[in-house]
């Protein structure tokens, strides 16, 4: 072993040695996209501040684009396909921009090639093994369950943090009427249809989801004793939902589920002298447009007419873009934006935002409305949940004009019910979910000091036809369906007797 290596291991020692049970190792594995790596980063530094000892696993395609604050904690760097994220994002936005239609489970089928991936990088699993963890952090995607593998194999416990909250493989008790799929531009009050289509959904995933293979366990570790991927799964210590009933719609939950809101946000940092200067000369105000890491590259006609339109509005505009400005001095375009920053400087009037979960949470937290461009999977869902709360227009980028477009942005940057609005609900964010980063890690730090078995529901180790009933009900039918033949046999055993009776006596 080297010196430095040597040196690396005392400090870490030392460092533990001081803070006795406080010190752990945590290793986190985010989805390899940017935006799921940044909110991993944000709460992996808060946990390395408590004292922990924090290594976070990114993608060295990701680490090249140096778009992501990675000071405070360690990095795992690994190996996968360069132009993966973009490629992924590519089967959807191409649908989108053509108006074909969108092949969902085309892109799940495409996402679950990356846990094969890492599942079959020995080297991969090796150095997670080395670091000793005390607990692995996984992204809570459907798609990336299967990293649950990992610290099966290493016999080490695990949480999950993200985005989804799916209450049928939570075991969380639901009711298709009210809990909408995320796949869909429905809110909780649906029509019949939308709720029978919402049920069809549910259904469909209970029983066919490409990317969560439920023999994954056999496949990847076939000398663990088995476990079908959703039981391994809900052996989480906990899992952190990236939702809250203020943007979102109220639902229900076990006690093993947090509903903790966009761990991305928080207070607005310096910006840069480029980005500041800009900013603080609008005094007309801000718009600031964005529609996400994945998309770029706009068809012509498309950035064409957005340029159009911010050439026209009396406001400066930054606009995330790989796009020369036609003047610099009226739009600032770059490829890579400080958003959560941008959009919690006081001349930001309004965000022009594909609804990412990300974004849309960095304008809740900094009181900005929304005027609203879905594209893609739930990039509809939460433009409709803005729409509901009263601070976005939804706007649809293949069909709408530019005078519409401008016409949105001033009517949202001017009627002050949309601020009014969306101060309200940033209110109650702040109010009731504080920094969600902070309680990200205050509850991986207490399930490392506690374990989560006391907060998990004995219904989240079922079967599905257990948890569901399917074997009480089906018992209950064949009672009844005993009790209904006998009747029917006694019955005609009864009148057999009566007419042969009345034949004798005839």
């Amino acid at each position: 072993m080297s010196m430095t290596a040597v040196t690396v291991v005392s400090v870490l020692t030392l460092a533990c040695a001081l803070h006795v049970l406080e010190c752990r190792v945590v290793v986190t594995i985010p989805f390899p996209y940017t935006s799921h790596t940044k909110y991993h980063t944000n709460v992996a530094r808060l946990l390395a501040k408590k004292g922990h000892v924090v290594w976070v696993a990114v993608p060295t395609y990701i680490l090249e684009k140096r778009y992501l604050d990675t000071s405070g904690f360690n990095i795992i760097p690994y190996d996968t396909a360069p132009y993966l994220e973009r490629d992924t994002q590519n089967v959807l936005s191409r649908s989108y921009f053509e108006q074909n239609q969108i092949h969902f489970f085309e892109f799940l089928k495409i996402c679950g090639t990356i846990f094969d991936v890492l599942l079959k990088n020995e080297s991969f699993i090796a150095t997670i093994e080395q670091k000793y963890p005390d607990l692995i952090v996984i992204d809570n995607i459907p798609m990336f369950y299967a990293m649950s593998i990992i610290p099966y194999r290493l016999g080490v416990p695990f949480a999950f943090l993200g985005s989804v909250y799916y209450a049928p493989m939570l075991r969380v008790p639901f009711s298709p009427a009210d809990v909408p799929i995320s796949l869909f531009p429905y809110n909780n009050n649906m029509t019949f249809f939308q709720r029978l289509h919402n049920t069809l959904y549910y259904m469909l995933f209970a029983v066919y989801n490409p990317s969560f293979p439920v023999d994954a366990v056999a496949k990847y570790a076939p000398e663990m004793v088995y476990l079908p991927l959703n039981i391994l799964a809900n052996e989480a210590e906990v899992f952190l939902v990236e939702l809250d009933h203020v943007l979102d719609y109220p639902r229900p939950t076990l006690p093993n589920v947090k509903l903790i809101g966009g761990t991305a946000t928080g207070p607005a940092k310096a910006l840069s002298p480029e980005f500041q200067s800009f900013m603080d000369s609008a005094k007309e105000g801000v718009v600031i447009v964005s529609f996400g890491s994945y998309v770029l590259g706009l068809p012509k006609h498309i950035s064409d007419k957005i340029l159009q339109v911010l050439l026209q509005l009396p406001m400066k505009s930054v606009f995330r873009s790989n796009l020369t400005s036609p003047d610099p001095k009226k739009i600032l375009t770059a490829p890579w934006i400080p958003q959560n920053d941008l959009l919690g400087h006081p001349h930001t009037k309004v965000f022009v935002s594909h609804c990412g979960k990300n974004g849309q949470y960095e304008a809740l937290y900094h009181a900005v409305p929304i005027v609203a461009t879905p594209l893609f999977v739930d990039q509809s869902y939460n433009a409709e949940r803005a729409r509901v709360k009263g601070f976005a227009e939804v706007l649809d980028l293949n069909t709408c004009t530019a005078e519409q477009m401008g016409s949105s942005i001033l009517t949202v940057a001017n009627e002050p019910r949309y601020k009014q609005a969306v101060v309200k609900r940033s209110r109650l964010f702040r109010e009731l979910y504080g920094l969600p980063m902070e309680t990200a890690a205050y509850w991986l730090d207490h399930v490392m000091e506690y374990g989560g078995d006391y907060m998990r529901s004995a219904g989240q180790q079922m079967p599905l036809y257990q948890y569901v009933l399917l074997d009480v009900f089906f018992f209950i039918l064949a009672v009844l369906a005993l009790v209904v033949g006998f009747v029917c046999v006694f019955c005609k055993i009864i009148c057999m007797y009566l007419r042969k009776k009345k034949m004798k006596t005839e």
